[in-house]
């Protein structure tokens, strides 16, 4: 189920009801960060609709969406979770390991524009691949970026992610193995 993670600054513990208006202000109501975290910008209502059913996803499964929480002030930060499901970007040609082809998890996190260039991103990746790596034995991770999303790109490089595919010019599909199993 989905647990509490805790770094030097942060805490990433399982996304709750009280973090839709946070969640709204610094990520679905911002035209630049909306764009590379979801295909459109969503009214209030429109993200309540569609964030509400992943609210007690935390409760029943290991893959969830955290919200990362400053320590010191207790100040939402964005969201970071693991996702798992079968998703055409990440089918891999010629993949050595087929059996994982049919599911993948990926590695999503989007956080406010104010909280950009501060290395939470970076913190609270670490945390949560070394979760995934080390306490549920995934395989290896997925991730994806916007072609033009070069800080994201830059960041899943940084935490080991290695460019496996071009999506049409649009975009790029990253890969993280475990070396742990």
């Amino acid at each position: 189920m989905g647990q509490i993670l805790e770094t030097e600054r942060l805490i990433l513990r399982p996304f709750e009801e009280g973090d839709l208006d946070d969640v709204y202000r610094l990520i679905y109501s911002d035209v630049e960060v909306c764009r590379y975290y979801t295909d459109r910008q969503l009214s209030l209502e429109e993200m309540r609709e569609r964030l509400t059913y992943r609210i007690p996803e935390a409760r029943f499964s290991d893959f969830c969406r955290w919200a990362v929480v400053e320590r010191e002030e207790n100040r939402f930060l964005g969201l970071i979770g693991l996702e798992a499901g079968p998703n055409f970007w990440y089918r891999f040609k010629d993949d050595p390991n087929p059996r994982f082809n049919e599911v993948e998890v990926e590695l999503s996190f989007a956080f406010g524009k104010e909280f950009w260039g501060r290395g939470y991103a970076t913190e609270a990746s670490r945390k949560v691949i070394e979760y995934a790596f080390t306490e549920l034995k995934i395989p290896r991770l997925v991730g994806g970026a916007a072609a033009e999303n070069a800080r994201s790109v830059a960041l899943q490089r940084r935490l080991g992610f290695r460019v496996e595919k071009e999506v049409g010019g649009e975009g790029y599909v990253t890969l993280l193995e475990n070396d742990l199993i």
